[in-house]
């Protein structure tokens, strides 16, 4: 276990503290910044009913891009597998797999249910699309397959879909913090 916090008590705030240095930059082409997508993402989920490992997944769903201090830079990284990569690396030490397999899957699902529905491209938002494509575009049959019997696939399409939504812009939002029982809920205990 990483040493960055000394209780599971602490995480809330270091994931929040980790969104709020680039609160206000604007998220990856999108009409909204990086904090609006994140919460958003986390209260469709919590709308949804989904369980807290879930609308932990959706709240932190892009650390990644924090952590490689990439945010603001949409087509080069929107959807590049290395910040999902990053972010599930870094949630794992910290979270359930439930959250840190979503996130790891999360620009993997992108790409299959582009595959997969026919209509999805179509309601994703321009600097979405232009990320699809830049992110290698729809999965190959083959591609799609293995995805599918991967683990945490079903999370992680569940995961996009609320992320996909996630950009809706002069929304009343709650703080980063409201949703620190959640965090804690999906949190690690060993």
């Amino acid at each position: 276990m990483s040493v960055l916090y000394q209780s599971s008590s602490d995480l809330p705030d270091l994931v929040a503290g980790l969104y709020e240095r680039r609160a206000h930059d604007l998220y990856l082409g999108e009409p909204v910044t990086v904090y609006e997508h994140a919460v958003q993402s986390a209260m469709i989920a919590e709308a949804d009913g989904a369980a807290p490992t879930m609308i932990a997944a959706a709240l932190l769903h892009d650390v990644g891009q924090l952590i490689r201090g990439a945010a603001e830079d949409a087509h080069r990284l929107a959807d590049d597998e290395e910040h999902a990569r990053v972010g599930g690396d870094f949630l794992a030490s910290y979270f359930l797999p439930e959250v840190a397999e979503a996130v790891r899957l999360h620009v993997q699902a992108k790409r299959y249910l582009a595959a997969s529905d026919a209509g999805y491209a179509a309601t994703l938002t321009p600097a979405a699309r232009v990320a699809l494509s830049a992110g290698g575009g729809a999965m190959s049959q083959e591609e799609a397959t293995v995805f599918r019997i991967r683990r945490h696939a079903d999370t992680a399409l569940r995961l996009r879909r609320y992320c996909d939504r996630a950009k809706q812009r002069n929304l009343v939002l709650p703080r980063f913090r409201s949703f620190a029982h959640h965090v804690l809920a999906a949190a690690r205990r060993d």
